[in-house]
This record gives structure tokens, C-alpha cells and sequence, in this order.
């Protein structure tokens, strides 16, 4: 039975994990929150659940090296650019850290597509 796993995980890769695995972290949080009041069920506390299930989702995907949590990757950092463009607008320090989770994934997943799929 083969392995499906990279090994040693290098640390641009890691650390781009582990921004992710936070994000997953404080959206559980966020939404366990908004679960206690019952009008801040679907409008919030999906939508945080929704972030974090996705954000381990790929974190675990990319360990077990699927080739499906490339795309996730890349929409994602995509998604993070786009709302850092978007959130420069208001406050420029909520805009510039989005923008650098989302272009720090996309230079991630390009140096080390190949070697998250070798596995």
C-alpha cells in the first residue's frame, strides 16, 4: 500500500499551514460563539463554521496530499487577495494582512505544487 504523505513538511509550506490551521481556529471560535444566541445561527455562526471546516479541510488535504486542495488552495489565496484589494478601502492594516495570507499562499502552492502532489 503506498503512502500518502510528503514527509517532512518544509517551513514556507508549514507556516502556510499553520496560517490556515489559525484561521480555522478563531472561525470555530467565532462561530461556537454566535451559536449561543439563536438569531445569529444563518446569518453568522454557519458561515464562521462554514470558514473553519473549510480551512482544516484543506490543511489536512494538503498533508495527506490530495491533489483536489491544490485548486482549494489557489481559490482560496485568490479569495484572501481579493478581499485584502477590497478591504484597503476601509482600514488598510485588515486589507494588507489579508493580502499577504492570500499572496503568500499563491507563492507557496506555486514553489511546492509539485512536491505536495510527489507524494
Amino acid at each position: 500500500m503506498a503512502s500518502n504523505h510528503m514527509g517532512t513538511v518544509p517551513l514556507p509550506l508549514a507556516l502556510h499551514l499553520a496560517m490556515y490551521t489559525v484561521i480555522g481556529l478563531f472561525c470555530a471560535f467565532a462561530g461556537g460563539l454566535n451559536l449561543i444566541d439563536p438569531t445569529k445561527i444563518f446569518p453568522n455562526a454557519v458561515v464562521f463554521l462554514g470558514i473553519a471546516a473549510f480551512s482544516w479541510g484543506y490543511v489536512f488535504g494538503v498533508l495527506m496530499a490530495r491533489k483536489e486542495v491544490i485548486a482549494m488552495g489557489l481559490a482560496a489565496s485568490a479569495v484572501y487577495v481579493v478581499a485584502g484589494l477590497w478591504q484597503m478601502g476601509t482600514d488598510w492594516r485588515m486589507g494588507l494582512l489579508l493580502l499577504v495570507i492570500g499572496g503568500y499562499g499563491l507563492a507557496t502552492l506555486a514553489l511546492y505544487r509539485r512536491r505536495i502532489l510527489e507524494a
